[in-house]
């Protein structure tokens, strides 16, 4: 009949119209749902990390894009990067929520564009100029950010050990409910440096 092909159109315009919205709700929801984690007390982890995420993504965010105005193209590509991230976050919160293979977001996104990087430093540096140092920070914090993801996934995939330790404190602390004996592995002075 006529009126289902036109069914089927209405419903892929409203599948496009709806794209570049799902792109930002995605994002969103995933610094909701991580935020309203990390708001819990009880873990000196869960502290850090609550202090530490906005200190990573918010500049990724918010400067890196502007930083093409000065020429550089390695801004853009950290924004495209965090962009990614946590589109795939979005997708791992789904498949291995509250566990330490999340980093996975970040090897697979920043991985990429941190090997370029040291493969062009001193060229990128240089073309920085006297924004360099604004470079090399960000860098750092993604060098940072990848050997903790990297220790993680090791941890997680290979060690037997997928609850971070914050995630260790709050269902401990009967803030979360897991239904996984790995979840109860001790928290101790070692396991908050090295697990």
């Amino acid at each position: 009949p006529p009126a289902e092909p036109q069914e089927g159109a209405a419903t892929a315009t409203h599948s496009f119209d709806s794209f570049p919205a799902c792109l930002v709700t995605r994002i969103v929801h995933v610094i909701k749902d991580h935020r309203a984690m990390l708001s819990h007390s009880g873990s000196p982890t869960g502290w850090l990390v609550r202090r530490w995420a906005p200190v990573m993504v918010l500049p990724q965010f918010l400067l890196a894009p502007f930083t093409v105005l000065f020429g550089s193209m390695e801004g853009p590509l950290i924004f495209a990067a965090r962009f990614l991230a946590m589109h795939v976050c979005y997708y791992l919160d789904r498949w291995i929520p509250m566990t330490r293979g999340l980093g996975l977001c970040h090897i697979l996104t920043f991985g990429p564009i941190f090997v370029y990087f040291t493969a062009n430093l001193q060229k990128i540096v240089t073309c920085w100029g006297t924004l360099a140092p604004l470079f090399i920070a960000e860098y750092a914090i993604i060098g940072l950010c990848l050997y903790l993801d990297l220790r993680d996934c090791v941890l997680h995939f290979v060690a037997g050990r997928p609850y971070p330790c914050y995630v260790r404190d709050y269902q401990r602390l009967g803030f979360i409910d897991i239904q996984d004996d790995r979840v109860k592995q001790p928290v101790t002075w070692f396991s908050i440096f090295f697990w």
